[in-house]
């Protein structure tokens, strides 16, 4: 069928094959969807008996023509003789299992940001003790990060979800969440070993606690030349280390990390523009989702990129200053659709992506967008479980219309955390 507007068809003239939408409320129907394909003669029959006087096809995603109109008047009523209610009530009874799945999965996610509010309440907590208590803010950091690597390291597959803080601004401890927990997933890809991993977690914590050194109209100010600008704001590595000197239980390792979390492989970074061959190898995971997480969350945000595209980005164009097998890990831990990528599926219907199985990459759980349904009971689908139904493309927020936006993704910024 050639990609038209879509087509008011009574009942009558549906086949298999035809893409409906259902024009009534989602809680006025046994299906899950308000929109699909229809495959067997069966649908079209609990269609008629559950009182739906007509639906709309949508030409360009069905592979059947609806039926002639002068054969619907010649037809006998669909199925006149057979009682498709106990098909009806299974169906029903189908449709309250998904919703009560979903509910418990809502159930889990709430307790997942839960601990991630408690990890973001601690990083502010222990930010706020670095000058005047730095011994006790390296144990506040160690046990954020011990609890962490624990969680990591004691599940095979391993769930990363979206978050959300909530406070509405985006501010250092949420990127210094993002950027130790990306990077002990990392490093937990690889498999290295237990100190390794909390080394990275432990520096991806503190890596930019010398930011708060530097006077913010360096980072936001306009009157302040490009050139003065790079030169204090480049400070910042070495103020990290320098508040971390002061903590006797910091290892030197650690500060290392922090010091070269600006540097690239290809010796174009910052402080000492060493080449791969003289960093630290762990210095590179923080650098790299370190840029990542910028990407993301650019100072100016008119420039920011979507998870999808800031992978795509690093791995097409910003290769080069990364290790090939770190890189390799995260776009494989990450996934083709990381929590917070925009998706169009199959059936047409906007949604994101807010779970991210380690071994199931390529099946992320999706919220749907849905206007006859309320935020707080948006469909929440397992793509591997939903039949005939599959991500088509990742989108850019920022063409969608704002009611969209609002409903699927309120925060201002995405963050991960595992369950």
């Amino acid at each position: 069928m050639a990609n038209q507007a879509r087509i008011k068809l009574t009942i009558q003239r549906l086949q298999p094959g035809i893409f409906i939408e259902i024009p009534v409320g989602w809680n006025e129907h046994p299906f899950m969807f308000n929109r699909f394909k229809i495959t067997s003669q069966k649908q079209i029959a609990m269609l008629n008996q559950a009182n739906i006087s007509h639906v709309y096809a949508i030409p360009h995603k069905s592979t059947a023509n609806p039926l002639p109109a002068i054969e619907e008047s010649s037809q006998p009523p669909i199925n006149s003789n057979v009682n498709m209610q106990p098909q009806l009530d299974e169906l029903t009874k189908i449709k309250q299992k998904q919703i009560e799945a979903m509910q418990g999965y809502r159930r889990s996610l709430k307790k997942c940001e839960g601990a991630y509010q408690i990890a973001v309440s601690q990083v502010r907590s222990l930010t706020s003790k670095i000058k005047a208590r730095p011994l006790l803010a390296m144990q506040e950091a160690e046990e954020v990060i011990s609890s962490m690597a624990e969680a990591l390291m004691a599940k095979d597959d391993l769930v990363l979800h979206l978050v959300g803080d909530d406070r509405d601004d985006i501010d250092i401890h949420q990127h210094a969440i993002s950027v130790s927990l990306l990077s002990m997933m990392i490093g937990n890809y690889l498999k290295y070993d237990k100190q390794q991993i909390e080394d990275l977690g432990t520096a991806g914590l503190l890596h930019d606690i010398g930011k708060m050194k530097i006077p913010s109209q360096f980072y936001t100010g306009k009157d302040v030349s490009p050139a003065k600008r790079k030169f204090v704001t480049e400070k910042h590595t070495e103020y990290s280390v320098e508040y971390l000197n002061n903590a006797p239980n910091i290892s030197d390792n650690v500060k290392q990390l922090v010091l070269e979390h600006h540097e690239f492989a290809d010796g174009s970074g910052y402080p000492s523009q060493l080449t791969a061959d003289k960093l630290n190898p762990l210095s590179l995971v923080i650098s790299l989702v370190n840029y990542y997480d910028n990407l993301c969350y650019p100072l100016d945000e008119s420039k920011a990129k979507s998870p999808s595209q800031a992978l795509s980005f690093l791995f097409k164009n910003k290769a080069h200053l990364f290790d090939p097998q770190q890189l390799g890990a995260f776009v494989k831990t990450m996934g083709v659709y990381p929590p917070g990528t925009f998706v169009r599926l199959n059936t047409d219907q906007i949604g994101i992506v807010i779970t991210v199985n380690s071994n199931k990459l390529l099946y992320p759980n999706v919220m749907v967008y849905d206007e006859n349904i309320p935020r707080d009971d948006a469909a929440i689908i397992n793509i591997e479980d939903e039949e005939g139904i599959a991500i088509e493309s990742a989108i850019s927020g920022q063409g969608l219309p704002e009611q969209v936006r609002s409903y699927l993704n309120p925060r201002s910024r995405i963050s991960f955390f595992i369950e």
